[in-house]
């Protein structure tokens, strides 16, 4: 939870992580990948990362963490946003900036850590930031997401809504929307952004804590339900 607050997108970093801190990374992405999920560390050199208009290019580290998961697997990239964004506050933890890149990366240099069976799904830049205080980019309103006024649930449920909140996503569009009823928080998106619902789905597991709860997977528009029975 506390890096749920201080984790933003970072495109600028003053180096690589050191060798302590690499180790650890690679300890670190063992453990969080699902089954049908790997996290492997890789070393980019320059030119690695492409621009974006308006946003500019990744540049300062020479360190990325490649997500991947199996082909034939349905929930493979949910379970691969999970497991990713998993990385990503972990590394945070340690002080480490990390940006999440689907696409402006040269996949040549990536496709050879492909084992059989196996894609890629984004790769996690990760670095020292060069500005460790650099503010959280521009969110939606809570309420703007939400189908009844978030100020009315129980305090988990809202703070499971807030943590999906802060949660990175593809162009920053949080494609989310969230509903709450009957001690369940319902994540809705009706494009289904697989790996994006990962990464809100791990939020909301960070923010209900050590509460007894049960996640039940959705239908059509809505990804999964939370249940927490303790509503305090």
């Amino acid at each position: 939870m506390q890096s749920l607050k201080h984790r933003c997108s970072c495109r600028a970093y003053a180096s690589s992580p050191d060798e302590d801190q690499v180790a650890a990374l690679a300890i670190t992405a063992a453990a969080v990948s699902l089954p049908g999920t790997r996290i492997t560390l890789m070393d980019c050199p320059k030119g690695f990362f492409s621009g974006l208009p308006f946003v500019g290019r990744i540049d300062g580290t020479g360190k990325c963490a490649v997500v991947l998961r199996k082909k034939n697997d349905p929930f493979g990239a949910l379970y691969a946003g999970i497991s990713g964004e998993a990385f990503v506050l972990e590394a945070a933890a340690m002080g480490l900036a990390t940006c999440w890149v689907a696409g402006t990366y040269k996949k040549a240099k990536v496709r050879p850590l492909c084992e059989a069976g196996e894609k890629i799904v984004a790769v996690i830049a990760v670095g020292v930031p060069e500005n460790p205080d650099a503010p959280i980019r521009k969110r939606h309103p809570l309420q703007r997401m939400c189908g009844t006024p978030p100020e009315q649930w129980p305090n988990w449920a809202y703070q499971a809504a807030e943590a999906v909140r802060v949660a990175p996503s593809a162009v920053n569009a949080q494609p989310w929307h969230m509903n709450y009823g009957h001690h369940t928080l319902r994540l809705n998106d009706s494009k289904r952004h697989m790996v994006d619902d990962g990464i809100a789905m791990l939020h909301m597991e960070c923010a209900v804590g050590s509460r007894n709860h049960l996640w039940t997977w959705g239908k059509n528009g809505c990804v999964a339900h939370l249940t927490v029975e303790d509503e305090s």
